[in-house]
């Protein structure tokens, strides 16, 4: 059955809170291939309720974490060094808007750059001759916050949006925390609801080492 469009109403915004809004009224696909020398490309898709999209107009600070039209897209793009767009493709429907961009970078500090501080949380260190790649998919939630009825408003809202994340590395991957190493043992995926972000008290933070 097709899923009726409902608009974020506050009891939702407030069971979510700033913090989370990384994620919310949004589906994420995103694949990041990483060379040795940290640059890569970036193959993201992703979707927005057609609700949210206007979430950002006439405001001086940018709650959405993402650019929500092509235009949005390729005015970031082009301000940030280090950063190419080299394929975009947008459609829409009534209820959502769909974003899939295909993003080569010569360091992880220019990907950060395409969202809003602070940013889309990677980093990569190398110590000891290992390097390690983290992500932070949400900040800490507060799950003893939300009331019942916020938790089926909740469920009821982002079912069907779902946040997928696929990191390749160059070398062997060593250890990871989240999600299942491919069989070729060089990436790692870990899928994730908003629910269930919000069911965790402790920030969730991928990380993978090679």
């Amino acid at each position: 059955m097709k899923r009726s469009a409902k608009p974020c109403n506050f009891l939702i915004l407030a069971a979510l809170g700033a913090s989370l809004l990384l994620a919310s009224c949004i589906g994420i696909e995103s694949g990041l291939v990483l060379r040795a020398d940290g640059s890569g490309t970036l193959i993201l898709s992703y979707k927005i309720s057609q609700y949210m999209k206007n979430i950002d107009v006439g405001r001086d600070d940018e709650r959405l974490p993402l650019p929500v039209s092509q235009e949005d897209f390729l005015r970031t793009v082009e301000g940030i060094e280090g950063l190419r767009l080299a394929d975009l493709d947008q459609r829409e429907d009534e209820e959502n808007v769909y974003i899939r961009a295909i993003l080569e970078f010569t360091r992880l500090e220019a990907l950060n750059a395409l969202s809003p501080d602070p940013g889309l949380g990677l980093s990569l260190t190398t110590a000891g001759g290992e390097t390690v790649f983290r992500q932070t998919i949400a900040p800490a939630g507060n799950p003893e916050e939300l009331s019942e009825d916020s938790r089926a408003l909740v469920e009821e809202f982002f079912s069907g949006y779902e946040l997928a994340y696929r990191l390749t590395a160059p070398s062997a991957v060593l250890r990871h925390n989240l999600g299942e190493l491919s069989e070729d043992g060089r990436s790692v995926s870990y899928n994730v609801t908003v629910p269930q972000l919000l069911q965790t008290p402790e920030p969730v933070i991928l990380e993978v080492a090679w």
